[in-house]
């Protein structure tokens, strides 16, 4: 694809952000022509540039992270992509440019197709290798002991014509906890927050390969909470210190224990997103999730899960919720069997039909491969490294 192919519906504004770009960091024009913006993100926008010594042959995506960007931020990014970046379809960097609280990160250009236009005509083969491929690129980055946090289809480029991949977008990537708490546990360093939270017990989790630690929070001893089910917090409660869970991530990609604000997140929930993708495709369905808040996600999933599996799976948290009524689950296979068969009958705005989704039939063993990605407990959720030995991934 020519970049202008790319560039053929860019607008007014992305021509002032090109030109911006242009300004704030003047070496860029001296490097690339800048043909337009591809791209655009909470925290960053994402240009298309061919380099001016190659006579316009090699593209390059250009990422300029806006200026309020955390210093701490940018480093981190930059650490993960020269640490992980260039193998297992995780995209390289090959420069950073940086002119005063202007920084721009130069990685390849990969033209990629999106995700809308062919979630509903993936055959079994190429789900097959698309979300080896994502489990891959999840592999290595969790081998180093990050979590990506923002696994979702925009951020996992794929060009259908070239089978070709890509999982980008590093900026709200972290180092997981465990291996700072592993670390803290050994030196009897109570974790997360000091004096707060002491660890209880520590046993190796044999499904992941980490230490998995419990934390209780340190109450006095005759505190009771009198507020649950009150529209009004109890002393006892405000006394108690915040807690500060992580929650990055996309709505309708994060996983329960982010939802409930869960102190201790692991890789785990790459691993989440990871099957949110899956279910996408097997259904047809794109997003597959619409949730406007957190309360919402974690009522929409209870909807497919049942209220009694996210009533156990927030038991385990340390967590509780409530429902005004008991709702069953429902059989996933089914589910995505009639979302799919739903989407034959969608019609346009136009009132002309869309183009009728194949009709693929998966493998039982594919939707074995959901659910383990699937699994609300974070503790027993597969990971990468086994999720490529199962046999959807070798058959």
């Amino acid at each position: 694809m020519e970049s202008d192919d790319v560039c053929q519906d860019g607008s007014d504004n992305d021509a002032k952000d090109c030109a911006s770009l242009l300004t704030s960091i003047p070496i860029v024009s001296k490097l690339f022509d800048v043909h337009c913006k591809v791209g655009k993100g909470a925290f960053s926008s994402v240009f298309l540039a061919t380099l001016r010594s190659s006579d316009g042959r090699k593209k390059f995506a250009l990422k300029q992270l806006i200026p309020t960007c955390h210093p701490d931020r940018i480093k981190r990014e930059l650490q993960y992509l020269q640490k992980l970046g260039g193998e297992d379809y995780i995209v390289g960097l090959d420069l950073c440019l940086r002119h005063r609280s202007s920084v721009v990160f130069v990685m390849p250009y990969m033209r990629h197709d999106k995700f809308l236009d062919y979630v509903q005509e993936m055959t079994v083969e190429e789900t097959r290798d698309y979300i080896r491929a994502l489990l891959t690129a999840l592999r290595r980055v969790h081998k180093f002991n990050v979590i990506h946090r923002d696994v979702k289809p925009s951020n996992f480029l794929y060009d259908r014509i070239n089978r070709r991949y890509l999982l980008v977008d590093f900026g709200l990537a972290q180092e997981s906890q465990v291996e700072k708490l592993k670390q803290m546990a050994a030196t009897n360093i109570a974790a997360i927050d000091p004096g707060t939270y002491g660890v209880k017990r520590k046993r190796l989790n044999e499904n992941n390969g980490s230490l998995q630690l419990d934390f209780t929070a340190k109450r006095t001893v005759n505190s009771k909470c009198h507020c649950f089910g009150k529209p009004k917090v109890c002393m006892t409660c405000l006394r108690e210190p915040e807690q500060m869970a992580h929650r990055a991530g996309t709505p309708g990609f994060r996983a329960p224990e982010v939802l409930l604000k869960h102190l201790l997140q692991t890789s785990a929930i790459d691993i989440w997103a990871c099957g949110i993708i899956m279910l996408c495709i097997l259904s047809g369905s794109q997003p597959f999730f619409r949730s406007p808040d957190d309360c919402t996600a974690l009522a929409e999933i209870t909807t497919i899960f049942g209220s009694k599996e996210v009533q156990k799976c927030a038991q385990k948290l340390g967590k509780k919720v409530i429902f005004s009524e008991n709702l069953p689950g429902v059989d996933i296979v089914s589910l995505c069997l009639k979302l799919r068969q739903r989407n034959k009958m969608m019609y346009d705005t136009e009132n002309r039909i869309h183009k009728v989704p194949p009709d693929i039939q998966y493998p039982k063993e594919a939707y074995n491969l959901l659910m383990k990605l699937l699994d609300l407990d974070y503790k027993t959720r597969i990971t990468a490294e086994q999720a490529l030995a199962h046999p959807f991934l070798n058959s």
